[in-house]
């Protein structure tokens, strides 16, 4: 009868030993090296920014503009592109400017 399946070779080790121990020992982060202390998020990455410097510098900016630096940039956008000026991205308008 001839061979069924997946079975050993003459030439085959036969059998071979599993380790019961768990772990890793090559560094790979995130394995189970049996330390017991959770492993801490890595963080996302920022976004790259855009390509274009001048658009780069307002994006790098945009975060520490005043609201109505921000307002005035949106609406000439707006107007430019022919869109609403008023949208869920808006900022609100700043009471101290």
């Amino acid at each position: 009868m001839g061979r069924a399946g997946l079975e050993h070779t003459p030439d085959s080790p036969g059998k071979q030993h599993v380790s019961e121990t768990s772990g890793s020992n090559s560094g790979n982060i995130g394995a189970d090296s049996g330390n017991s202390e959770p492993s801490a998020p890595i963080p996302p990455a920022p976004p790259p920014l855009p390509a274009d410097p001048d658009l780069a510098a307002i994006v790098a900016a945009w975060p520490t503009l005043p609201n109505a630096i921000k307002a005035g940039v949106l609406a000439l956008v707006h107007a430019a592109t022919d869109r609403p000026t008023s949208s869920p991205s808006s900022p609100k308008p700043d009471p101290a400017a």
